[in-house]
């Protein structure tokens, strides 16, 4: 029988001023988030301030970084990222919000 695939809350999203969605795991992350960068789908770890981070924004809305985020650290990590109760939301606007919310993986 298949190990269930590890479930990790997201405690926070938020948008850079530059326009990077980041994604802070609840646990703060591990070292081997780094790792992240290998499926080569311009997400990586950022160990400074504890998030997986996209490239800039350029043709795709935040939903489709967002689903497309979730898919590269579950694809390469084997760690599946989901919302939570007591995820927080920062310099995310409310419309946005509720797309990234429709999001399912």
């Amino acid at each position: 029988m298949k190990n269930p695939t590890p479930l990790e809350h997201i405690a926070n999203v938020a948008i850079s001023d530059s326009g990077e969605l980041l994604l802070a795991p609840e646990g703060g992350g591990d070292p081997s988030y780094q790792y992240v960068y290998r499926a080569g789908a311009g997400v990586y770890w950022e160990p400074s301030i504890g998030s997986f981070k996209s490239t800039q924004r350029k043709d795709w809305p935040y939903s489709r970084w967002f689903e497309h985020m979730l898919a590269a650290v579950q694809s390469e990590l084997g760690l599946k990222l989901v919302l939570g109760e007591n995820t927080t939301w920062t310099n995310v606007p409310p419309d946005v919000q509720t797309e990234l919310l429709h999001v399912v993986i």
